[in-house]
């Protein structure tokens, strides 16, 4: 069973707060896995990137997108029920550049 909640909190200064999030049953499917490498080891940081097929020659909408944690897992969703979605992994390990703009 899928289910969910919605709420909106703003702490203030010093504030402790405390809740109960009572969950509600939810139909629509969640998306769920973890990224091996080739030693089958964990992959961290790799980006997840979901989209809706548009089949037929349409373009495929972005859904969103997501790293993995340091156990190279992650989680998506909710997603629309009977809806073809291709999910794309990458990971680099190339070099990190930084790009400075100038003024």
């Amino acid at each position: 069973m899928n289910a969910f909640e919605t709420f909106y909190v703003k702490p203030s200064e010093n504030e402790l707060i405390e809740t109960v999030v009572h969950i509600k049953p939810d139909p629509r499917p969640a998306l769920l896995g973890s990224v091996v490498g080739a030693e089958g080891k964990p992959v961290s940081s790799a980006l997840v990137a979901v989209y809706q097929s548009g089949g037929g020659g349409s373009p495929d909408v972005p859904v969103g997108s997501l790293y993995t944690d340091e156990f190279g897992q992650f989680a998506f969703g909710p997603l629309e029920p009977g809806k073809l979605y291709i999910v794309r992994v990458y990971k680099n390990s190339g070099q990190m550049r930084t790009l400075e703009l100038a003024d």
